[in-house]
């Protein structure tokens, strides 16, 4: 099955019914459809044909529906970039990924000089608001989205010669080499993940999801075609805060959503929770970073009609692998609450094991890496085909998690990827951050690690050494990273040490490096 159909589904079966809220639009699945139409249309005017990269730099916005939709029409590839990234984060992408169209929101015009500087195969550059919008009459660098529709009298949207193995989307994530790897997800992987949500979560054409957590993330996609795909509502908000959630929660009468664990402790902390009307909130999707087992216990017992479903994947996967149920959320004894820190069991269409070092499957409570297969999983590593092999093999998929099986299939993940820390849903890979910090002229030797966190599931931490005769403080390094790595890739604190354990081969043994420091609570 092919991403356009979904909508065009819809669109055939609820023309009339809301398809997105945005703002103050407000569009039916037969104005969705025209809309898509009109985005395919305008990209194929400018030059775009199957196989080239649709870059999206934006926030929650409807528009991101109806670019998903019309440049997989195309046969075109999304690159969905995360926004929270710093410029040189950006530009590689862009670079990586050959992007030659780029959306943007008015938040990021203040990056498209430096963008086009570096980025010459940049041909156009389009931005995503309405056409009376006041940064669009003042930016003459950009494209109007809304002027290119209104131009193309197509009102039909078709897909042209594009297969289910067809790479859709392009999404970018943290390398364990400390470089981002583009991921190659086909319009299979991704349907097969719509699938599995639709199965599982019984989505319906009643429902009125909220895109809360950022689209561009692959934790909200998990979400987005299923929705289309069974006529349900689609709620954009921007920009999430606890105050926006819980209004917009009110007013558009929400009943589902996805929310990482950060998102879900901002809004039972927040003085607004109870201001709010949030009783036609059916259910939750919770997932992308660990949720700390009191915090699931506080968001049961504070919301206890609100259905919960634990998602635990990666990009690679589409995102999801497995799921644990509404039914699996439940304290009544000892053996439920163990559970309530599994990820739960493999969704219908994927097969999942727990091997050793050999590759050979381990038996039940013995810690190994997981191994994953199934038509989500995607096709590989954008232009890195060593990384691919060492990763895909005969089908199975090597997550990089640690963890077991128990006697009744449920999984429990031990430890995340080598090294990566997992803060507010955004994946912060070690090595990428200590290879930012090797480029101040003070640093000798540093380790990056993570720290358990009460509001952040975990917090990036440093230990640095620096170079004999130099000085350094924590603030002048920490401004000097700011202007390296996004802002959520900062340490939150460095530890200045005279020099780092080591084991007998020379590797820094971070482990130890961990235990000393995570004693020491970052929240004061």
């Amino acid at each position: 099955m092919l991403l356009p159909k979904g909508l065009l589904y819809a669109a055939r079966s609820y023309p009339d019914k809301i398809a997105v809220v945005g703002g103050n639009h407000r569009y039916s699945y037969q104005q969705l459809e025209i809309r898509t139409a009109k985005v395919k249309a305008s990209l194929s005017k400018l030059g775009a044909k199957k196989g080239d990269r649709i870059g999206l730099l934006l926030l929650n916005d409807f528009r991101y529906l109806e670019l998903m939709y019309g440049a997989t029409a195309l046969g075109a590839i999304i690159v969905p970039m995360n926004t929270r990234f710093s410029v040189e984060e950006h530009i590689y992408v862009l670079e990586d990924a050959g992007v030659e169209i780029l959306y943007v929101n008015k938040e990021f015009l203040t990056l498209i000089p430096e963008i086009q500087k570096r980025v010459p195969t940049i041909r156009h550059i389009i931005l995503a608001e309405d056409e009376n919008d006041q940064a669009l009459l003042e930016n003459k660098q950009v494209e109007s989205y809304e002027k290119l529709l209104v131009s193309e009298p197509i009102e039909i949207l078709t897909y042209d010669d594009i297969h289910e193995e067809d790479i859709a989307g392009l999404f970018y994530t943290g390398g364990t080499t400390g470089r981002s790897k583009g991921v190659m997800l086909s319009h299979k992987s991704l349907v097969a993940n719509a699938m599995h949500v639709v199965i599982n979560f019984k989505n319906k054409k009643e429902d009125i999801y909220l895109h809360a957590a950022p689209m561009f993330h692959l934790a909200d996609q998990a979400s987005t075609f299923a929705v289309t795909l069974t006529g349900g509502t689609h709620v954009t908000l921007r920009q999430f805060t606890p105050k926006g959630f819980l209004e917009i929660v009110e007013q558009e009468r929400v009943s589902m959503t996805m929310l990482v664990p950060t998102m879900i402790n901002m809004i039972l902390h927040s003085a607004d929770f109870e201001k709010y009307d949030t009783s036609s909130l059916q259910f939750i999707l919770y997932g992308a970073s660990p949720m700390a087992t009191e915090l699931l216990k506080k968001t049961m017992n504070l919301l206890p009609r609100i259905s919960l479903i634990q998602a635990y994947g990666m990009t690679e996967a589409a995102p999801i692998l497995t799921l644990l149920l509404p039914e699996d959320h439940n304290v009544s004894n000892e053996q439920n609450e163990k559970r309530l820190t599994s990820c739960g069991k493999p969704v219908q269409l994927v097969d999942m094991k727990v091997v050793g070092p050999d590759g050979n499957e381990l038996p039940t409570n013995e810690i190994g890496e997981f191994v994953a297969r199934g038509p989500n999983i995607m096709n590989g590593y954008w232009r890195l085909e060593d990384e691919t092999s060492k990763v895909l093999q005969d089908g199975w998929y090597s997550t990089g998690d640690m963890g077991y099986m128990d006697e009744d299939g449920y999984f429990y993940v031990v430890d995340r990827a080598k090294d990566m820390i997992i803060s507010g849903g955004e994946n912060v890979y070690s090595v990428e951050v200590e290879q930012a910090l090797y480029m101040h002229p003070a640093v000798l030797e540093c380790a990056v690690f993570g720290a358990p966190d009460k509001e952040w599931g975990e917090v990036v931490r440093a230990a640095v050494v620096l170079k004999p005769g130099v000085t350094s403080s924590e603030e002048e390094i920490l401004t000097f990273l700011r202007t390296k790595v996004a802002n959520y890739k900062v340490p939150k604190s460095i530890e200045f040490l005279l020099e780092l354990p080591k084991s007998g081969a020379g590797k820094i043994l971070k482990r130890v490096i961990r235990d000393q420091f995570i004693k020491q609570p970052v929240n004061e």
